[in-house]
C-alpha cells in the first residue's frame, strides 16, 4: 500500500512537471513528445548515451563481483578467529588442569608460572572475542554493500531500459500515428521513470545504509587497535 502511494506520488509530480510550462509556451502543444521531453525544463530524469549508461553497469557488476568477495573473505575471517577462541579456551582447561596437579604436589613455581599463562591467555581470549566481534561486523558490511551493488545494477538496467524508450519513441513520432504515438510514449516514459526514481531512492537509503556500518567497523578497529597497543601487542 506504502508502495503504490508512493508510486502515486511521483506519477503526480511527473505530470505537474509537463503540464507547468505548457501556457507560457507558443506552439507548445504542437511539440512532438520526444522535443518536450527534451526541454531542459522538463526533463525529470537526465538524458545519457547508452554508452556511458553501458559503461556504468559493467562498473557496478564488477562491483558486486568484489562485494561478493570480501563477503566471502569476511566469513572465512571470522571462522578462523572462532577456531583460534576454541583453541586457546581448550589450552587454558589444560593449564587449570596442570596447575591444580602442581598445586596438590605443592610444587609452587611450577603452579605460579601456569597461573600467568592461564591469566595470559584469558586475556588474549577477550581481545580474540573483540576481533570476532569486528569480524561479524565486517560481514554485515559487506553484506549491505552486496545488497547495494545489487541495486546499483537494477537502476542502470532500468535507466538503459528507459532511455531506449526514449529513443524508439522519438523515432516513431514521425508516423502517421503520431497521437496514439504521443499517448502510449507519455505512460511507457512516465512509468518507467516513477520506477527508476524509486529505485534511485532506494539505492540512496542502501548507500546511507552502507556508510552507517562502514563507520561502526572502523570505530572497532580503532578501539580494537588501541586495546593491543595498551598490552604491547
Amino acid at each position: 500500500m506504502k508502495s503504490q502511494r508512493r508510486k502515486i506520488e511521483l506519477s503526480a509530480v511527473l505530470i505537474i512537471l509537463f503540464a507547468v510550462t505548457l501556457p507560457g509556451h507558443s506552439g507548445y502543444a504542437q511539440q512532438t513528445y520526444w522535443q518536450r521531453q527534451a526541454d531542459p525544463q522538463m526533463v525529470v530524469i537526465p538524458v545519457r548515451s547508452m554508452q556511458d549508461i553501458t559503461s556504468d553497469l559493467e562498473n557496478a557488476i564488477v562491483v558486486k563481483q568484489l562485494a561478493m568477495s570480501r563477503n566471502s573473505q569476511a566469513v572465512a575471517r571470522l571462522r578462523a578467529i572462532a577456531g583460534s577462541i576454541e583453541d586457546r579456551e581448550a589450552l587454558i582447561k589444560d593449564l587449570e588442569r596442570r596447575r591444580d596437579a602442581a598445586k596438590d604436589d605443592n610444587h609452587k613455581s611450577e603452579e605460579t608460572s601456569l597461573r600467568i599463562e592461564s591469566k595470559a591467555n584469558e586475556e588474549a581470549i577477550k581481545l580474540l572475542e573483540r576481533l570476532r566481534d569486528l569480524r561479524k561486523a565486517e560481514i554485515d558490511e559487506a553484506k549491505v554493500e552486496e545488497e547495494r551493488a545489487d541495486l546499483n545494477i537494477r537502476v542502470f538496467q532500468l535507466e538503459s531500459e528507459l532511455q531506449g524508450k526514449r529513443g524508439e519513441y522519438s523515432w516513431q513520432s514521425g508516423g502517421s500515428r503520431i497521437e496514439l504515438t504521443h499517448n502510449t510514449a507519455y505512460k511507457v516514459i512516465s512509468e518507467l521513470e516513477v520506477e527508476l526514481l524509486q529505485l534511485q531512492m532506494d539505492l540512496a537509503k542502501s548507500t546511507q545504509e552502507l556508510a552507517s556500518k562502514q563507520k561502526d567497523v572502523v570505530n572497532r578497529r580503532t578501539k580494537l587497535h588501541e586495546a593491543q597497543q595498551e598490552l604491547g601487542i
